[in-house]
């Protein structure tokens, strides 16, 4: 810069004393010369100066300039790893929650004999699935940015993936008024080989996209075969609307991410716009493309052609009436009873562990519970464990690093193994946990027939024995043993007065609603400590309440609660004897209450109190605790926080 100013400087003194000399026509003298030579020397001296000004200012510019660009990099990559940082901290903390809720639904199922009850509840785990899938779809799109999406091909059912994205939309169709009608071609095969998580969200994202974009009219779903050979199929699905269409010129908005069409007149319509993107590319990973037809003002059709490997070539038929006869093949299924099985569960989330116990007392054993990695430690140093099932992501000392501390101290040995728990089904993952030590892996939420497979491996052959659903059914309890079942009874009899009395006062208040609740809670705990008698009498008012006869339950209400008030003296010797609680598990269990009650959490708020009442309080304590469960029963649950803080402002006694 510097340079090239004064080169051009001394081009303009040149030119100047050329121009004076033409000028002068060779008339000045020696020293009027010399004269002039100093004042343009003068004039050069001071050009230079202002030129070395300008270029300090231009280069001090530039590197302001630079700092600022350099900045805003550095933004960018914070942005960058903010935004990355975001997504992983919303996979695990929205996930968690919904993995929770399936887990308690998977329950339901596990445990209900309603046939209808049971397809509601397979209704809701496929609805679960698909919110778990839809809170996914940004995450795929950050993978889908970096080149980190992969195909995961399985084995799987196809009336089963169907019905489960049918389900999850049929109900939002319905909601706006829209027909829903689904083909299947009956003649598809029953089991499949492909990725049915992608290719079930693709055709998700596609009927989602068309009842958003429909407010009249029909959605259409089409699923037919195209062709087959060498073991595979070309199965071809249509979405049809009758939307608002798309305008010609707006075709190719529909490739770009957070982009809507119209943004203006749809701007009611809620959505990230990365619905489509990620379908296209999503197909494109599977080999196949995204076709668009569309007529503005009419609607719109979103077709692809996906191929398939075929495993069970059997013809669907009505996948519908497949999916139902499923629910009931699973009254004539066998399952592994283990009673001798040695098992914990450790993750922090304590809803995590509620679903983990209750879907494994099926298999007759209740497994130990720890909320972190140091307090497995100190119960895997206690006791040999035949399978140690470990959430990944812990606070303070995760799973990983738990296990490395087994391994290190020589805690475990061939005979345990370790199996991961994570809530992130992605490739490699099997692989990734294999190479930290663990022996195999699971995700959350937990799969029945997952968590058999892990279990009918791991568990030591002599300690499993086959037994029908039915005997679980008629079984004298569902617990594992002596000790166990004392310890539900002890809970049971607890409780027989003060629910004995409330269902007095419902009756005589005629309150319909919440009588047939509680009769309904009575037959499940009955039932769980082999009291049938007082089951099946509580099923019947139960029934009675929701077809609202009171005739039927006023003529054998006493019946059942004179049978039942009987129970508290047949069991007197398992109530006598009551262990003491320390002060501090009692205050951990009131602050439990008060988390628990302030997110209306009714289930896990009962199950806290029905914790307490295995143990002998004072009886101060004891009241107020039945104080706060019927202030639980009425649904005031800002009465229960405000009677347990009062109950910790007393020293919890």
């Amino acid at each position: 810069m510097i340079l090239i100013v004064t080169v051009v400087l001394f081009i303009v003194v040149g030119a100047l004393l050329a121009s004076v000399a033409v000028i002068s026509d060779g008339t000045l003298s020696r020293n009027q010369f010399i004269k002039l030579i100093v004042v343009f020397s003068i004039f050069l001296i001071f050009a230079i100066i202002v030129a070395l000004r300008i270029a300090q200012n231009v280069i001090k510019e530039i590197n302001s300039m630079n700092e600022f660009m350099q900045r805003q990099l550095d933004a960018i990559d914070s942005a960058s790893k903010a935004k990355s940082q975001f997504l992983a901290n919303m996979s695990h903390e929205v996930r968690t929650p919904i993995n929770a809720i399936l887990g308690m639904n998977e329950m339901i199922i596990r445990e209900s004999t309603d046939e209808q009850i049971v397809e509601y509840a397979t209704n809701v785990k496929q609805a679960g699935k698909a919110l778990l899938a839809q809170v996914n779809s940004v995450l795929d799109y950050s993978k889908l940015e970096e080149g980190k999406m992969e195909i995961i091909q399985v084995e799987y059912d196809l009336a089963t993936m169907i019905n489960g994205f049918v389900t999850a939309v049929t109900t939002r169709a319905k909601s706006k008024g829209l027909r829903m009608d689904v083909n299947v071609d009956t003649n598809l095969p029953t089991t499949l080989f492909g990725d049915d998580v992608r290719l079930g969200q693709v055709i998700n994202n596609l009927l989602t996209n068309a009842v958003k974009y429909t407010e009249v009219g029909v959605i259409t779903l089409n699923i037919w075969e195209e062709s087959r050979s060498d073991g595979a199929i070309d199965i071809g699905v249509s979405v049809q609307d009758t939307g608002i269409g798309i305008k010609p010129e707006d075709m190719e908005k529909l490739s770009a991410s957070f982009t809507r069409i119209e943004e203006e007149r749809n701007r009611n319509i809620e959505g990230t716009g990365l619905g489509i993107p990620i379908v296209i590319e999503i197909l494109k990973l599977m080999g196949s493309d995204l076709k668009v037809e569309s007529v503005y003002g009419q609607g719109s059709t979103f077709s692809f052609v996906i191929r398939q490997g075929i495993i069970n070539d059997e013809p669907l038929g009505d996948y519908r009436k497949r999916v139902k006869r499923s629910y009931m093949r699973r009254n004539k299924y066998t399952y592994p009873s283990m009673p001798k099985a040695n098992i914990i569960v450790v993750d922090d989330y304590e809803m995590n562990l509620v679903v983990a116990k209750n879907l494994m007392k099926v298999y007759d054993f209740i497994p130990d519970l720890a909320e972190s990695g140091p307090e497995s430690l100190s119960r895997i140093e206690e006791k040999h464990y035949d399978i140690i099932f470990m959430d990944h992501m812990m606070p303070d000392m995760d799973g990983v690093e738990t296990l490395e501390i087994l391994k290190k101290r020589q805690m475990i040995d061939e005979s345990t193994a370790v199996i991961a728990l994570t809530a992130n089904a992605i490739a490699g993952a099997k692989d990734f946990y294999i190479s930290k030590g663990f022996n195999d892996y699971l995700t959350k939420p937990i799969d029945a027939e997952a968590l058999e497979q892990v279990l009918t491996k791991y568990v030591p052959a002599e300690k499993i024995v086959k037994k029908s659903i039915s005997d679980i059914k008629n079984n004298k309890s569902l617990t594992t043993n002596d000790e166990e079942r004392k310890a539900l009874i002890k809970i049971f009899v607890s409780t027989i007065q003060e629910t004995a009395k409330n269902l007095d006062q419902l009756l005589e208040a005629e309150d319909i609603k919440n009588y047939t609740i509680k009769v309904h809670g009575l037959k499940s705990t009955a039932r769980l400590i082999g009291e049938m008698s007082i089951s099946s009498k509580a099923e019947a008012l139960e029934k009675a309440g929701n077809e609202n006869d009171w005739d039927y339950i006023k003529s054998h209400h006493k019946e059942l609660i004179r049978e039942y008030l009987s129970l508290e003296n047949s069991y007197k010797e398992v109530k006598e004897t009551k262990k003491t609680l320390d002060p501090g598990e009692l205050k951990d269990a009131i602050y439990s209450i008060i988390e628990m009650a302030s997110v209306c959490d009714y289930t896990s708020t009962e199950m806290v109190l029905d914790s307490l009442d295995e143990y002998a309080m004072p009886e101060n304590v004891e009241s107020e605790m039945k104080h706060v469960r019927e202030l639980l029963q009425k649904l005031d649950y800002e009465g229960v926080v405000e009677s347990a803080k009062k109950m910790l402002n007393n020293g919890g006694n």
